[in-house]
């Protein structure tokens, strides 16, 4: 399979130089040049399959053309090894939990994949430094999924107090090739010298240079997996000829719901999706008002993962409905759900359905009360486990939280964090300082 950029202005690419170089040359990110077809005997038997079965079965479809089948399933047994359930909490309301992994959150599945990926492709002679900027759940996820690959260095770049302590631990207490760099700034400065350093030659005559953020297509692509591993048990209790299926989904880098696209478009029945944000409502003031926003700071909210105000997956987005914002509004209702809103959430969810959910899945059971209409199914993609907002949780809920074992085993490790400012020069010498010297033959 090829990949082409949303820029359209260069040259295809295989996989391997998809996942190494995360950003085309125009500037745009990669997708695949044509989308697989499933064939309709596996909708039919898809039902009762297990994760790792499903995943397998796409996995084929978007990459046997670069990988052997024995390594693919190695590479979907490596990533999905824990559960994914699904729970009802209402009549119409199901809830996809996605947090089993071991840094509780979604991205645990993506950052995974994306690691089995890099250990299947090699890198040759040079080194290859990938480097991350997150507020949120995507450093510990990528941290800790690439922690084992020795030829490969992490750069995690994070924003100075955005984000809690036990979050923070996952990533900054591992040491050895991940570089945990805390920014004296916000996520849109981690986010420039992120991209100051992707297209810096200087790096790159050293080591190859990718990004491990959803931009990168061995990320995104791995998210089709848990769409269909919900929609499947979904069909097993309801009734597909009589409702209709609505997935609303917590929206930041729109990473998830760019996913959730894909999968309907490879024939999963969603019939639409509810796009929440908190406020830093990029998408949806695009939605409204049909044309692109100037790049704006984030806000700090509740809902700390999701503090995006330019979202990484727009592009892809806007490229997969050829900028048509009828046919997006067709299958996409944008939300926007203040921090007043989550915890009127967080509680009231609690209230009405004894389930506890934290302020990001919060944010898509608001949308989805809101935007859930008679004779449609509710799919809220649950995307992070409560406790990775502790000190939100306790405060919204007046209610002490424990800390799982996940959480707690990072706490006693030693902290290894790099302070800078958000000075780019700074954070080559670091980059430079931690890349070894490419091998000669």
């Amino acid at each position: 399979m090829q990949y082409i950029s949303t820029g359209h202005n260069s040259p295809s690419v295989t996989l391997a130089q998809a996942v190494l170089c995360s950003h085309a040359p125009d500037g745009g990110l990669y997708m695949p040049a044509s989308l697989p077809q499933i064939p309709d005997a596996f909708f039919r038997n898809f039902q009762g399959m297990t994760a790792s079965e499903i995943a397998y079965v796409l996995a084929t479809h978007f990459f046997s053309d670069d990988i052997p089948a024995q390594a693919l399933k190695e590479m979907v047994d490596r990533t999905i090894n824990f559960d994914i359930p699904l729970r009802r909490i209402d009549n119409d309301i199901y809830v996809l939990e996605l947090f089993g992994g071991p840094t509780l959150t979604f991205k645990d599945i993506g950052a995974r994949f994306m690691a089995s990926l890099l250990r299947h492709i090699g890198t040759g002679s040079l080194p290859l430094n990938i480097i991350v900027a997150s507020c949120g759940n995507t450093a510990g996820a990528i941290a800790n999924a690439m922690a084992p690959l020795s030829s490969v260095n992490v750069f995690v770049l994070f924003p100075r107090n955005s984000s809690n302590r036990q979050l923070e631990r996952q990533y900054t207490t591992l040491g050895g090739n991940i570089h945990a760099i805390e920014v004296h700034g916000n996520i849109d400065d981690c986010l420039a010298l992120m991209r100051q350093a992707l297209s810096d030659p200087v790096l790159q005559r050293k080591a190859m240079m990718t990004c491990a953020n959803s931009a990168n297509i061995g990320r995104l692509l791995p998210e089709t997996f848990y769409y269909f591993y919900g929609v499947a048990q979904l069909l097993e209790r309801i009734d597909q000829r009589s409702t209709e299926i609505v997935a609303a989904i917590p929206c930041g880098n729109l990473g998830n719901l760019t996913g959730g696209i894909i999968s309907k478009r490879l024939g999963l029945p969603i019939s639409h999706f509810i796009a929440c944000e908190n406020a830093n409502d990029a998408f949806n003031e695009t939605l409204a008002t049909g044309h692109l926003l100037p790049r704006r700071p984030s806000v700090p909210t509740l809902a700390y993962a999701t503090d995006k105000a330019d979202p990484t997956n727009l592009p892809r987005i806007l490229d997969l409905y050829h900028y048509d914002f009828a046919a997006i509004r067709r299958d996409i209702t944008g939300e926007c759900v203040n921090d007043v809103a989550i915890i009127e959430a967080v509680n009231g969810c609690y209230r009405d359905t004894g389930y506890m959910c934290d302020p990001h899945t919060a944010m898509a059971y608001y949308g989805l009360r809101r935007n859930l209409r008679p004779g449609q199914t509710g799919l809220i993609i649950a995307t992070a486990h409560p406790a990775k907002s502790l000190a939100a949780m306790n405060a919204i809920t007046g209610r002490a939280m424990d800390l799982p074992l996940q959480l707690n085993a990072f706490m006693t490790g030693q902290d290894h964090r790099i302070r800078i400012s958000p000075n780019y020069n700074v954070l080559r010498h670091i980059i430079t300082d931690n890349t070894p010297t490419p091998q000669k033959y």
